[in-house]
């Protein structure tokens, strides 16, 4: 049930971000970049505990096999600077090109 909520909000915002104007695109590609950073770490964190056999998760960057909730909370702040990292930087690519 999570997941296609998910998936809409990031259409959503994602459509905001491509049609908007330049300080508009910045705010939706930074709202963009937490339901992509849930994706990528959930997707990144079955995927690599199913590969290695290590039980249903794994947690990336930091708890690996054996999580606290300060480990989900920190994994997910980093994927979250990654992609509002990536997306203001193609942002800045697509204004300098225009």
């Amino acid at each position: 049930m999570l997941v296609p909520i998910v998936l809409c909000l990031t259409v959503c915002l994602l459509i905001g971000t491509l049609l908007s104007g330049n300080p508009w695109a910045r705010i939706f590609g930074v709202a963009l970049a937490f339901p992509l950073a849930l994706l990528t770490y959930f997707v990144l964190g079955v995927a690599i505990a199913l590969a290695i056999g290590v039980g249903r998760f794994y947690s990336i960057p930091f708890g690996a096999e054996h999580i606290e909730d300060w480990h989900i909370l920190a994994s997910l702040a980093v994927w979250v600077g990654v992609w509002a990292a990536l997306i203001l930087w193609i942002l800045g690519r697509r204004g300098r090109t225009a």
